[in-house]
């Protein structure tokens, strides 16, 4: 049997989403949940889960910033494992502000730990610093990269950030 995502018993090798901020979270997740994974790239609601964290905060970083451009998701399944990429121009991130190391072991990481009490304090509890922690633990293969706003990659604090660029994969993880 031939492995591939499945998008309302459609399937397919890839799926591609254009999420406008205005979107309600509702319609989102019911998008996430009539979307079927394959087997082999483990457990597909963690792996939801972590998509729609992502999704959430750019949503919400577009509707912020009052950016009208969509969050461009696309997931690809493709020799056994899922690849998810995550676009958009919500303004990005300092990630030296994030309550851990992303570059760091994540699954070492303890939520309940007082930098993250103190993250949620310093942002008025808008924000938990969880969504990039649970994507990172979900998938073995992980990158963030900045956007300027022609869509270029640029690092971080040398140059206007628009927006942000997570790729993920599976690959890694034990079929």
């Amino acid at each position: 049997m031939v492995e591939s995502l499945a998008l309302r018993s459609r399937r397919c090798r890839q799926v591609r989403l254009n999420i406008h901020p205005t979107a309600e979270y509702r319609r989102v997740l019911d998008i996430l949940n009539s979307l079927d994974l394959p087997a082999s790239v483990g457990s597909p609601e963690n792996v939801k889960f972590a998509v729609l964290e992502l999704i959430s905060n750019s949503l919400r970083a577009h509707r912020e910033r009052g950016v009208r451009e969509p969050v461009r998701t696309v997931l690809r399944f493709e020799d056994g494992h899922l690849t998810v990429t995550i676009r958009d121009f919500g303004g990005g991130f300092d990630p030296s502000t994030l309550p851990y190391d992303l570059d760091g072991d994540v699954q070492a990481v303890d939520p309940n730990d007082s930098s993250f009490q103190e993250y949620q304090k310093r942002n008025n509890f808008q924000r938990f610093g969880m969504g990039l922690l649970v994507a990172r633990r979900v998938f073995p293969s992980f990158s963030l990269a900045f956007l300027d706003a022609e869509g270029l990659q640029v690092r971080w604090g040398e140059g206007a950030v628009s927006g942000t660029l997570i790729r993920m994969s599976t690959e890694g993880t034990a079929a």
